[in-house]
């Protein structure tokens, strides 16, 4: 199948594609999703090199399990596959030691001695963004939960990009102020939601 073609298709289409040993729908995959996957993961790990290998660690993997591929949603099994690798990365001790400094600097500064549940934590999301505007909590919740793009969320709601940018600002500033930097840095490492 030529490039042009293959630009086009939709995700579903890419993996029946890549199932097929197709190195160009891959390439698609690849490009389409490799900077959006790599910010999900310096979002958090601050570390340009690591951030990099958990990104090409996620692609590789893809392609390499292409032959069992049974998904639902590409976008879906992309972030979660990054998020996986964050933790593991985390867990084991590879991340920049700075993530864990600021991370006990927060709960110094939070009394974050007492330890939320991730019950706890996803509740106080939820209130959070309950208590968004309408429209920006509609936002917030297409590119948070759905992983969609600036672009995309623009054309599904038709504005312009520049208002969905300034709709996030105002989302993540507010749910900062209504859940604390602490918060925020918890509900960031343990439910996937990127600021």
């Amino acid at each position: 199948m030529n490039s042009p073609e293959v630009q086009s298709l939709s995700d579903e289409r890419l993996i029946a594609l890549i199932q097929e040993n197709d190195l160009v729908a891959f390439e698609r995959i690849y490009n389409k999703y490799w900077s959006k996957l790599y910010l999900s993961a310096y979002n958090i790990l601050r570390d340009r090199q690591v951030s990099e290998d958990v990104t090409q660690e996620v692609l590789v993997n893809l392609w390499m399990k292409r032959a069992n591929l049974q998904l639902t949603s590409l976008n879906a099994y992309l972030y979660a596959a990054v998020r996986y690798q964050v933790f593991n990365i985390i867990r084991s001790g590879k991340v920049r030691a700075g993530l864990f400094n600021r991370l006990e600097e927060l709960f110094s500064n939070n009394g974050g001695e007492e330890i939320l549940s991730e019950k706890e934590i996803n509740r106080l999301l939820e209130q959070g963004v309950a208590e968004l505007p309408e429209k920006c909590r509609q936002i917030f919740v297409m590119s948070r939960k759905e992983h969609l793009s600036t672009k995309e969320i623009a054309e599904r709601l038709g504005i312009s990009p520049k208002t969905v940018e300034n709709q996030l600002t105002i989302a993540l500033n507010r749910l900062r102020k209504t859940l604390g930097d602490f918060v925020c840095l918890v509900v960031i490492m343990l439910s996937g939601l990127w600021f």
